[in-house]
């Protein structure tokens, strides 16, 4: 069954246990500033989940984890973080933050609390 998609757009997710393939000292700041890496890809909001799926090219590049899906029956806070040119939402479950910034990201967090409350 396929569900419908409420919002699909160009995101990144910061990444904790990606890996990457290529050689480079800035990569060991940028994880220990982080906690992790960011990650190119899409974000998608559906009825029943937002998730996360690496682009092309970061997957060439990198390894690990780098699709993530969360329920939203399980999404405990939706909040807004400020960012250097996009901001941040991050997304709280009892286990995790999914965190991606993304333009729009005001109203993308909006979206998620409304699929997420229309569930209740």
């Amino acid at each position: 069954m396929h569900e419908e998609v409420l919002v699909n757009k160009i995101a990144n997710a910061l990444v904790e246990d990606v890996n990457v393939h290529v050689t480079m000292p800035v990569v060991s700041l940028f994880r220990a500033a982080w906690g992790g890496l960011w990650v190119g890809g899409r974000v998608t909001l559906t009825a029943r989940t937002v998730s996360f799926s690496a682009n092309g090219i970061n997957r060439l590049m990198q390894s690990g984890n780098l699709d993530v899906s969360v329920p939203l029956a399980k999404v405990t806070d939706v909040k807004v973080l400020p960012g250097l040119f996009t901001k941040i939402v991050a997304i709280t479950t009892p286990t995790t933050v999914l965190k991606v910034r993304c333009y729009g990201a005001a109203r993308f967090a909006d979206a998620i609390r409304a699929a997420r409350d229309r569930l209740a």
